[in-house]
Parts: structure tokens; sequence; C-alpha cells
């Protein structure tokens, strides 16, 4: 397995690996973050991202010229390529800036983080995921609801818990309706359509989700979706801007009424009913198609 490895560290324009202990992100989670897989010379999807990224700003009044993202970005790029880097991990995080104690915050200036990290080869052609069934579940919250804030203690516990035989994990609400993954939004497939949970008061609103959405390749389902509706779909798959389009083959329910391993179809069968999914993102991404063989 590649180990991981940081390869750019930069703060608010400037080589630093350090930020003051009085920074609201370190201090509260005050932040906001993005982030996305770096391609050649950039990073595909990135207006998405930028949309996203504008979108939390404004909802949570951060104050902030979003063109120093977009010129910090593009100084990461080229960063990358000097350095022979085909493909990174970036990340982008925004904090409200520095405060002593206490949740008030002054009109003070917000740090932006910028983050490089080496990458495994980008790859669609995985083994289809095994997920289980997640304890932790995701409190409702219309003002963060579609965010992707600093506050992921909820995903951290989630991650904590996973079984090391699963790939990853389904998340439900205080009322039991599945939402997505630990970090991946979810699709599922009912009368030959894709759909996607609400996420108006859970959950974070991906890029690639968002993508396929313009591209009409599938819509937001209009009733909260439950476990026992998730198992009686066609196909499940997961999707994020790190991993892209990932077919599943299972999920593990530790406990109740559902209790058992449920598989949705056979491996390879799967993984074909997600392809019409995996072949618009690569569209947007500009893979080659992937080889029949």
């Amino acid at each position: 397995m590649m180990t991981q490895a940081a390869l750019i560290c930069r703060v608010n324009g400037r080589d630093q690996q350090q930020i003051s202990l009085f920074d609201r992100g370190f201090q509260f989670g005050d932040s906001i973050f993005e982030t996305a897989r770096f391609y050649i010379d950039r990073c595909p999807f990135w207006s998405l991202h930028l949309k996203r990224f504008s979108q939390a700003c404004e909802r949570l009044a951060f104050h902030f010229d979003v063109a120093k993202l977009q010129a910090e970005y593009q100084y990461i790029c080229q960063l990358l390529q000097a350095q022979g880097q085909r493909e990174a991990i970036v990340k982008f995080q925004l904090s409200r800036g520095e405060s002593l104690r206490g949740y008030a915050h002054p009109d003070g200036e917000a740090n932006l983080v910028a983050l490089a990290f080496s990458a495994v080869p980008f790859d669609q052609a995985v083994a289809a995921k095994k997920l289980e069934l997640s304890l932790i579940n995701l409190a409702k919250q219309p003002l963060l609801a579609g965010l992707k804030h600093g506050n992921r203690l909820e995903q951290v516990l989630a991650r904590q818990k996973l079984s090391s035989s699963c790939d990853d994990a389904i998340l439900l609400d205080s009322e039991q309706h599945v939402i997505e993954a630990i970090s991946s939004n979810l699709f599922y497939k009912q009368d030959g359509h894709w759909l996607t949970p609400d996420l108006s008061f859970s959950g974070v609103a991906g890029v690639v989700r968002a993508y396929l959405l313009e591209r009409a390749a599938l819509r937001v389902s209009s009733t909260p979706l439950t476990v026992e509706q998730l198992l009686q779909s066609e196909a499940v798959c997961l999707a994020n801007s790190v991993q892209g389009i990932q077919a599943v083959e299972s999920l593990m329910i530790a406990s109740g009424p559902l209790q058992g391993l449920h598989k949705w179809q056979g491996e390879g069968e799967n993984v074909t009913a997600s392809e019409s999914l995996s072949q618009i993102y690569r569209e947007g991404f500009t893979l080659p198609a992937r080889s029949s063989e």
C-alpha cells in the first residue's frame, strides 16, 4: 500500500506548516473545506467545488474573497505540475480566523490552508464495496445540511466503529432514514432510474452528485428512504470526488429485524448496473473509457 505524503503545505498564500492555536477552525470546527483529486493539470469538477465553497461562505457568513481561493488553486496546480505529479489529492480549508475563548468572533481575517497529498493512480475498475449499517446517526440541522464544514465528529465516530471487513458504512439520520456513506454520497436504482436521498436536513452535497444531477443522470428522491426500501432497490453505488463512482456489493446489518448480510446482485452485475453513471462521470473527468477486457 502506498504511504500518503504531504507534498504542499501553505497558509494564507505562504509555504507554512503551522497555524495559530487561536484559529477558530482548531478551536470550534468553525471552518469549511473542499477535497478534490488533481489529475494531470487540474482538478476535475473544480467549478462545482468553487460553487459549493462560495455557498458555504454565504450561508455561514464567512467574510472571504473567493477569488483568493481560485488564485491559490491555480498556484497549487502549477506547483504539482512542476513537481512532476500527475495525480494528487488537494484540500483547501478556510477558518473564520482567530479569536480567544468564547464562541463570539471578531471581524478578523479568515485563514486559508492549502494542502496537497500524494495519491495512488485513479482507477474506476475497483472491486464493489462491502458496506455495513452504522450505529452512528446524523443530526438533522438544515442550517448546515449540504455543507462541507469542519464539524466532522459524526463521520469520525462512524469511521472509528467501522468493521475491518467492510469498506464503508451507511449513515442514517435521527429518524432512521438513509442519508449517505461516511465520506461518499449514496445512489440507488429504482424502477430503472437512479435516485439519491434528499440532503435538506443532513449530509454533504458532494460535487459528483451535483454533476450527475446537472446531467440528469439521477434525481433527488421525493420521499425519505428507509433501509428496507434500500435493500429492495435494483443496485446501489457510492460517489465522491476522490474515488469517483464506487459500485456496492453488499450491506451487513448487525442487529434488528433486518439483521444479516444483504446482497443486491453479484459483484460483476452491480458494477455493470453503475456503469451508466461511471461513463458520465468519466466524461467530466476526461478519463478514457474503461476497457471491456
